[in-house]
């Protein structure tokens, strides 16, 4: 374990889980969502990104350190809260610590800097597979093109949950009964999910999960500090990634501390961390 105070130089250096939809099905639909999702990535800009500016929520996730805040202070709020939609001011509060703490392990640890949080998922979408009357009257009044003008289907409880999540846009895809839906991007689509299973004529419900592995970083915050895992990864990611390297610090005002990893995987918070992600 070596510490360093801020300022000084420092002497050391959701997995997707099951596959309701099949696996020909899932890659199908990943496809199409991911072309649009790289389309978005090749116009965002990130001129807004300087500090103390307003940044579009979920421009391309790599465009600035707020992104990159928001989507670790997301998963924070996922796992703290069960809720439908995120807490915004909340979410505000974390994203301005976690953009400090991973500057002050950047900058005492600068090849941390090669290492990106990297979302596993694009925010308020879900992909749903549908059944019954209810893939019936989808395609009815949804047709089998993407639209952003999205009429009401008839349906009660699936009409007043789109409603209540801010349905903005859908793209069927007719061959597969399955449909993908954007949301409002402070839904939390994990606590979602269970919700529209619920509703008759819903098979299955997914996040739109982006495709293959990377490098990515993880962080929790304790009473009195952040602990943080970068994973760096490399080795045929697009289908998983072969290697890692996992590295730990806990940031506590202006102390930064890393730890060895045998030292943190036997640390309880840092061994939970790693249990949720799969990381060995």
């Amino acid at each position: 374990m070596t510490s360093t105070k801020a300022g000084t130089a420092s002497p050391s250096s959701a997995s997707p889980g099951s596959d309701p939809i099949g696996s020909v099905r899932r890659v199908a639909l990943a496809a199409g969502c991911a072309l649009a999702l790289a389309c978005d990535l090749l116009v965002s800009s990130p001129s807004a990104a300087a500090e103390g500016e307003e940044v579009t929520l979920y421009p391309s996730p790599w465009a600035s350190a707020a992104a990159e805040a928001r989507e670790l202070a997301d998963r924070v709020l996922r796992r703290e809260s069960g809720d439908l939609w995120l807490d915004g001011a909340r979410q505000r509060v974390l994203g301005r610590q976690i953009k400090r703490v991973l500057a002050t392990i950047r900058r005492h640890v600068p090849e941390m800097a090669e290492i990106s949080a990297r979302p596993q998922y694009v925010p308020g979408t879900l992909i749903l597979e549908l059944k019954g009357a209810l893939l019936d009257t989808v395609a009815a009044r949804w047709g089998r093109e993407a639209s952003s003008a999205v009429p009401p289907t008839g349906h009660a409880a699936f009409d007043a949950l789109n409603a209540r999540l801010g349905l903005s846009a859908v793209q069927p895809f007719p061959t597969l009964d399955s449909v993908v839906l954007t949301l409002d991007e402070r839904v939390n689509v994990e606590a979602a999910m269970p919700v529209f299973g619920k509703i008759e004529g819903v098979l299955s419900v997914e996040p739109d999960y982006l495709l293959g592995d990377g490098s990515d970083i993880e962080a929790i915050p304790t009473p009195r500090s952040w602990l943080v895992v970068f994973r760096k990864a490399w080795g045929d990611c697009p289908a998983g990634c072969i290697s890692q390297e996992l590295s730990f610090f806990e940031v506590a005002g202006e102390r930064l501390t890393r730890y060895e990893p045998a030292q943190a995987r036997a640390m309880a918070p840092f061994a939970e961390l790693l249990a949720l992600r799969g990381w060995r």
